[in-house]
């Protein structure tokens, strides 16, 4: 079975570098901006429990956001990240997780602070976002939070573990899911 999966979150903020680390296992530092949006897929497994998950990485560029919105059908969960170094990614993620249950309702949610190795490489004067303001931020969703650096892959496993989670507790039988759509 096939579940689309949904990337969100301003542009800059690392999700394609996600992507590409967890699927490819690679870090590219001069990563060019998705345009409209990208995919990949994966094959996910949790307790017996397996799927395709088809992830829609979507532009985060102001200019795109109209045009995004429409990839949002058929989405069955999402990972939503902000730059822990940029305080506004966080404010301007509130705006995609609304618009994106409006358009699908509450589906499965991952937030993801990435960035994480710029802690202590950055001035101490530099503003970041704490993992205990992330996990408030999360807390008003009821999801789950988790800080991860595309750079060194810390935490990016986890961020698919959770998703796979949420998955197949929504999805028991991932044979009884709604079509793919999109």
């Amino acid at each position: 079975m096939f579940f689309k999966i949904l990337f969100l979150g301003e542009g800059g903020v690392g999700k394609t570098s996600l992507l590409k680390r967890y699927v490819d296992g690679t870090f590219t530092e001069d990563m060019k901006q998705t345009v409209g949006v990208d995919f990949a897929s994966c094959e996910v497994g949790c307790d017996g429990w397996n799927a395709t998950l088809q992830i829609w990485d979507l532009a985060g560029q102001m200019h795109f956001r109209e045009l995004v919105s429409y990839y949002f059908a058929g989405g069955r969960a999402a990972i939503a990240v902000f730059d822990i170094t940029m305080l506004t990614t966080m404010d301007a993620l509130e705006d995609w997780i609304n618009r994106l249950f409006e358009a699908e309702g509450e589906i499965p949610l991952v937030i993801v602070g990435n960035k994480s190795d710029l802690r202590g490489v950055l001035p101490s004067a530099h503003p970041f976002i704490s993992k205990a303001e992330g996990q408030r931020f999360a807390d008003k969703y009821g999801a789950p939070f988790i800080e991860t650096s595309a750079k060194d892959g810390r935490g990016v496993s986890k961020i698919f573990a959770e998703i796979t989670r949420l998955l197949s507790e929504r999805y028991p039988d991932p044979e009884d899911s709604p079509p793919l759509i999109g």
